[in-house]
């Protein structure tokens, strides 16, 4: 009896023991096969989920935007992606974004876009940066970096930025450069600077100040319009503590309007003219007057 017992037991280990060694021999050929398949007949299951597209629509079901790229962890809620590019539509302008690396957020639709960050417009308008922050929700991209705007009227820079993806309404929110091409000016300003595309119309904020050729304004603040046809800029409001330099000729008033294509200046709020070069005029002025004295006087 004794003997059956152990008979039955050792049959017993051996089974268990030949089982394990049928299982782990077949669990190492599953693996090399597997290698050994998705090296001949294609890309691992890693390469296959780099391709990734998302789309977003509005209200109204009409599609609202569209971000393509690279990523290797789609099924996570953040999903970090490569080789960025996403195309933003509205019913006048759409705009299309690029950028090196980025970031999107599968729980908001927001997506952060870093490196050679560059959006243009199908009007033309490009915007470039290093980052860039994608607000799905309120339709707003922003940025504390240096960012640069360029138009066919005009090319505007600084620091910190925030607008809507098709670039219809921008701000700029420091240390702000704008370069006019038709006149050619620069005006500069601390910021912010609140651009509206559409309505042709550029607000410059605390210490403002415009070049051109001829003239040098500095102001509080100062409202510019452009003509969209000509694409120039037509006229400059300028308001509180207005200085206009003129050669060294001193000019202060309280507002002033600037017309560079008629070539002349409105100043309103009792304007103070302080001419620099009166000496010149006075002496000159003497000399005339000494000089027809001398013709009068008889021989």
């Amino acid at each position: 009896m004794r003997f059956l017992k152990l008979l039955v037991s050792v049959v017993l280990i051996i089974l268990i023991a030949w089982s394990l060694k049928l299982f782990l021999f077949k669990e190492s050929d599953y693996n090399t096969d597997s290698q050994t398949s998705g090296q001949a007949e294609g890309p691992s299951i890693t390469e296959q989920v780099q391709s990734f597209s998302i789309s977003g629509f509005s209200k109204s079901g009409e599609k609202a935007w569209q971000v393509e790229g690279k990523s290797a962890n789609i099924l996570s809620d953040v999903i970090d992606l490569t080789d960025i590019n996403a195309d933003s539509y509205s019913d006048d302008t759409n705009a299309n974004l690029k950028a090196d690396e980025g970031v999107f957020y599968r729980r908001t639709n927001n997506i952060l876009l870093k490196k050679n960050v560059i959006i243009v417009t199908d009007e033309g308008t490009t915007l470039t940066t290093d980052s860039l922050d994608w607000d799905d929700k309120a339709e707003l991209i922003s940025t504390e970096d240096h960012v640069y705007i360029k138009r066919k009227d005009m090319d505007a820079d600084g620091t910190g930025a925030l607008a809507k993806p098709n670039l219809k309404k921008a701000r700029l929110n420091n240390d702000v450069t704008v370069i006019t091409q038709d006149p050619a000016a620069v005006i500069t300003c601390d910021g912010p600077l609140e651009i509206d595309y559409e309505a042709n119309i550029a607000y410059f904020n605390r210490n403002v100040k415009l070049v051109d050729k001829e003239t040098t304004i500095d102001t509080d603040k100062a409202t510019a319009y452009f003509d969209p046809k000509k694409r120039a800029l037509s006229k400059v409001i300028c308001q509180g503590n207005v200085k206009i330099l003129r050669g060294e000729d001193i000019t202060y008033a309280e507002e002033l309007t600037y017309m560079p294509g008629e070539g002349r200046v409105l100043l309103t709020g009792r304007p103070k003219i302080i001419i620099q070069s009166a000496e010149e005029l006075i002496k000159e002025h003497k000399e005339k007057k000494n000089g027809s004295t001398k013709d009068r006087e008889p021989s």
